[in-house]
């Protein structure tokens, strides 16, 4: 299976920690320079996010890392496509690889088990808030499903999340509870063979709003998220993304 290791051109250092893990993992990958959003001047960064779409999907704009996190996961696609590549392995340089042979197992059954037609994302690590512990096997997305420091993905999920999230862009390059509401069957593998370094992201850091935990001001939340909602499901009938 062919692989693609996304990295900031400034951060070797992480390269070097995640090229040793998955060389020890035998998985053979290809750099791809990850986009620096902060280095993007302002028009450019502008011209790369549909700013209202991103608003009523997410209820505030973009940060400039979560735009070279989208934008970078964007080029891998392209490059997948523009290859013809079937089948292909993600991580980011955060990726960590506990046991080798787990990883190894995972592509393996991967490799073995795609339907080429049918637009797929495994992903390969396991978020705080989504269950642990369960019996090996595929389980499908949850709401908690974020994370892209580590998944496979076949030649037509790659396509589909072009059309879904190309440039512009609209959403974040982790939502797949969205993608796979709109056509991309999302597997969680488990257990998971991959984790996560702990470091922050030197791609994306997007930031919560806290002061959603106050009373008043969480239920004024809620309603201002429910009928963005609401305007953002007219957009997607209306577009397809």
């Amino acid at each position: 299976m062919q692989a693609y290791l996304i990295n900031l051109d400034r951060s070797p250092e992480r390269l070097a920690e995640a090229d040793a893990q998955l060389r020890a993992a035998g998985v053979a990958y290809v750099r791809v320079p990850a986009v620096d959003g902060r280095a993007l001047p302002p028009r450019e960064r502008r011209r790369a996010v549909n700013r209202l779409r991103y608003c009523l999907i997410h209820a505030g704009l973009p940060n400039a890392g979560t735009v070279g996190c989208a934008l970078s996961h964007q080029a891998v696609y392209r490059r997948l496509a523009e290859a013809g590549v079937p089948l292909a392995a993600v991580f980011e340089d955060d990726v960590t690889v506990p046991e080798p042979a787990r990883l190894r197992e995972a592509l393996a059954r991967i490799e073995a088990t795609d339907e080429p037609a049918v637009p797929t994302v495994w992903r390969l690590e396991r978020r705080p808030g989504e269950p642990g512990g369960l019996p090996p096997g595929l389980y499908p997305v949850t709401a908690a499903s974020m994370g892209t420091y580590a998944y496979a993905l076949n030649l037509a999920a790659a396509r589909r999340l072009m059309a879904l999230n190309g440039p512009p862009i609209v959403t974040l390059a982790d939502d797949w509870p969205r993608f796979s509401r709109l056509g991309v069957r999302v597997w969680s593998v488990r257990p998971e063979p991959c984790g996560h370094g702990g470091e922050s992201s030197t791609i994306s850091v997007e930031p919560q709003p806290q002061r959603a935990r106050w009373g008043w001001y969480a239920a004024l939340w809620r309603a201002r998220r429910r009928a963005l909602h609401a305007l953002d499901w007219l957009a997607t009938r209306l577009t397809g993304r």
